[in-house]
């Protein structure tokens, strides 16, 4: 499977859960944060707003696109609150920095969080400076992943061909559009909360590897392109 992406030029990458480990904790604040912002907004219950959350989060891809066209939020106003999270328990992972960096082609950031959250996370992770484009929520009109849309205007906007590139993501269903747009897509998981992908649960088809660390699976890749270069 990993002969399948030597063709890529362009290297994609989710944020939140993607490059750094969902089990680390940023996840539950996130969400806490979103069930708050709309038992606030609402006025109803935390239990009615944790519903009301899984319920667009399912609908729409994501609660703020929910919020938006159903109860008019000003997406910055929903932002800004989610994000107002404690960044402490992120480091930098000189492995994953390394592995990145060396990534042959354009290595970019796409992500359904604010450009003030994608900024100050990268730069927690010590990968400030190894993208050539990160694109925020804000880059594509607050319409983000899963909708097709947001992939093609990122396409648009930075010149990326599809057919040329390869999406990391920790959310299955974001890498629908992709694979339907003719990306290799690599679904990113956490071993310690997902036990059931590690023993040999089937993926849907629009996923072509699961991987459990994204550095040694970079590395890897790196390797079968020397490889393949020298003729071993």
């Amino acid at each position: 499977m990993r002969e399948a992406f030597a063709h890529v030029e362009n290297w994609i990458f989710d944020l939140d859960d993607t490059l750094y480990a969902r089990s680390i904790g940023l996840h539950e604040q996130l969400r806490r944060r979103v069930v708050a912002f709309i038992a606030d907004h609402m006025k109803i219950h935390l239990a009615a707003a944790e519903a009301m959350h899984l319920d667009y989060y399912e609908r729409f891809g994501s609660t703020l696109q929910g919020m938006v066209e159903l109860h008019g939020v000003a997406p910055d106003e929903f932002l800004d609150f989610v994000h107002d999270i404690d960044l402490s328990a992120l480091s930098p992972n000189l492995r994953l920095i390394a592995s990145i960096t060396a990534l042959p082609g354009k290595r970019v950031v796409f992500t359904n969080a604010s450009r003030g959250h994608a900024l100050a996370a990268l730069a927690a992770i010590g990968l400030s400076d190894v993208f050539d484009v990160v694109a925020s929520i804000e880059d594509s009109g607050y319409v983000g992943k899963p909708h097709r849309s947001a992939f093609e205007n990122l396409f648009v906007r930075h010149g990326i061909d599809p057919t040329a590139s390869a999406m990391f993501e920790d959310r299955a269903g974001n890498l629908v559009a992709p694979r339907e747009l003719g990306m290799k897509t690599a679904l990113v998981v956490d071993p310690i909360l997902h036990v059931d992908r590690l023993n040999g649960v089937q993926e849907p088809d629009h996923v072509d590897v699961v991987v459990t660390n994204l550095a040694v699976f970079l590395d890897e890749l790196q390797f079968k392109r020397e490889c393949g270069k020298n003729g071993a």
